[in-house]
């Protein structure tokens, strides 16, 4: 007979025994699923993998892009008109190549005065002054930055003694809703009526002269030469007034150039940027 001592320790062998053999079966079927959920991640790499990047980012979650809103912006349309002379026998490429060169120049022009280019489309260049920084000489810096343009295109053509290429700009200002995209270099996407009036007084106009707004005219007529052009029809509102921007005024000008400002220009528009930034840090003690 066997003592009870042993007969409670077989007991407990049996059953550490049948707890073992029932972890070795968890085990076993832990690890197939293991192995099943490991074959299944590695077959959905391999689809995800032969997805375009189109499509994968067709399937991903859409990134809402930052808005910003801007009371006071400078919006300028800029059409290059002469790619109709290809219908004339002109070389296509040599055309397109031209319109490159103005349209790297151009953009040299509105970075030096601290314009933003928003995008080109075709023959259509357009830029905005007061983005992204704020500032109230912005309608003074885009109207500056036309009327270089328009020499400039004057310029080559005249040395090289062909009538080509032809402009013709529109200026409003106003406010505007801009889309931010892009992380290292962000660029901007404007929208609003300001830009829909810029872009129809550059319709309005013809080739060869600045067109500006009554907006745009009373914050820049200190320093520029102005005409009075005519009435843009409005739909729903009453007709805009439109002024062409002959030049700088005379006492602004170096030698007469029209697009050249010299010192006296430079000390005014310095007193106006100082406004600016007074502006800004009394604004930014009020909001602390």
């Amino acid at each position: 007979m066997v003592p009870e001592q042993d007969e409670a320790l077989i007991r407990r062998v049996a059953k550490l025994a049948r707890q073992n053999q029932e972890l070795l079966e968890e085990k076993d079927k832990l690890q197939k699923l293991v192995d099943k959920l490991s074959e299944e991640n590695e077959r959905l790499k391999k689809m995800l993998s032969e997805i375009s990047e189109a499509e994968r980012a067709r399937i991903s979650p859409i990134e809402e892009k930052p808005v910003m809103n801007f009371k006071m912006v400078t919006v300028m349309f800029a059409d290059v008109h002469g790619l109709n002379r290809i219908t004339e026998g002109m070389d296509r490429q040599k055309l397109m190549d031209e319109l490159d060169d103005i349209f790297f120049h151009f953009d040299q022009i509105v970075k030096s005065l601290n314009i933003e280019k928003i995008h080109t489309i075709g023959d259509s260049y357009m830029c905005a002054g007061g983005i992204p920084v704020k500032n109230i000489t912005n309608p003074v810096q885009v109207v500056l930055a036309a009327l270089q343009m328009h020499q400039y295109l004057y310029d080559i053509q005249k040395n090289k003694g062909e009538q080509v290429w032809e402009l013709r700009t529109g200026i409003h200002t106003g406010s505007v809703i801009a889309t931010v995209s892009g992380q290292k270099k962000k660029s901007y996407d404007i929208k609003g009526a300001t830009v829909n009036t810029a872009s129809r007084l550059e319709s309005f106009g013809v080739y060869g002269k600045v067109l500006i707004s009554e907006m745009t005219y009373e914050l820049v007529k200190e320093f520029f030469d102005c005409e009075y052009y005519g009435k843009l029809p409005v739909k729903y509102k009453n007709d805009l007034d439109v002024f062409w921007v002959k030049g700088l005024k005379p006492e602004f000008t170096v030698y007469g150039e029209t697009c050249v400002p010299n010192e006296s220009f430079n000390t005014k528009f310095k007193l106006i940027q100082f406004t600016d930034l007074q502006e800004i840090i009394l604004d930014k003690l009020e909001r602390e």
